[in-house]
């Protein structure tokens, strides 16, 4: 991870649209048939279940029935539901390429959301694509491992042989889960050549665990990196040169 280095002014915002056909598309066609492409979006705090995980469909949008139903009965200021269809991809140089940590953007209706949306996106344990709660502030790679602690008078700690499911603390011993910046990899794509309003069809998405991510139709469409159908998406870039979220003065 040594030679991983941030590079905020290629950083960039971005809408990103799953291609469902399996040949390449032209960037004409995405003018011009939007049933060949699907949306990504996450919806935060949504009471509808998929609170988190990043859909690819166009089943539901802001008004999905059970969020609109229960808003109705208990008002709409009892939750603030957050809806991102815009992501923001803090690019790293790596050796001679690129890896990317992907947040939810601050623009457009969640311009001035800052910092309902500080969150990262990982894989599951069963490889479903979600935003969970990032453990650094964008832009600032980790890389640690897990570890054990024995409450004993010397502070012995060492290195498990896997990563644990769970964090835990007892009389005896204290253990932590790993943590690390989940890095993306997406085949071809130059973040220096990137302008606003670039449109590049025919991108493929990789796994911090180098997985080709693919979508798994549910009763919506979800992204996996484990299971389902592989395919391409489609990148459109709303601005480039953004660098992390500077926090609002006090």
């Amino acid at each position: 991870m040594s030679s991983l280095e941030f590079q905020p002014l290629l950083s960039f915002n971005a809408r990103c649209q799953w291609q469902l056909h399996d040949r390449p598309v032209t960037v004409g066609q995405w003018k011009q048939d939007s049933d060949m492409f699907r949306p990504f979006w996450v919806e935060f705090d949504d009471w509808n279940g998929d609170d988190g995980w990043l859909i690819t469909s166009w089943d539901y949008g802001e008004e999905m029935i059970q969020s609109f139903l229960l808003e109705g009965l208990f008002g709409k200021d009892v939750h603030k539901r957050y809806v991102s269809d815009c992501f923001w991809f803090g690019v790293y140089r790596h050796a001679d390429g690129y890896v990317y940590e992907i947040r939810p953007a601050y623009e457009g209706r969640n311009e001035h959301a800052w910092p309902e949306l500080d969150y990262w996106l990982d894989t599951s344990r069963n490889g479903y694509l979600g935003f969970y709660s990032a453990g650094s502030p964008a832009g600032v790679n980790v890389d640690e491992p897990a570890r054990i602690e024995i409450n004993d008078p010397i502070g012995t700690s060492f290195e498990p042989p896997i990563d644990p499911p769970i964090q835990l603390t007892t009389p005896l011993y204290t253990l932590t889960s790993a943590q690390r910046t989940p890095l993306w990899h997406i085949p071809g794509l130059n973040p220096a050549a990137l302008r606003d309003n670039d449109v590049l069809p025919n991108l493929t998405l990789y796994s911090p665990k180098g997985r080709q991510v693919r979508r798994q139709v549910e009763n919506v469409a979800y992204l996996n990196d484990q299971i389902g159908k592989r395919g391409g998406f489609t990148l459109i870039v709303s601005q480039s040169g953004v660098p992390p979220h500077r926090n609002p003065q006090p």
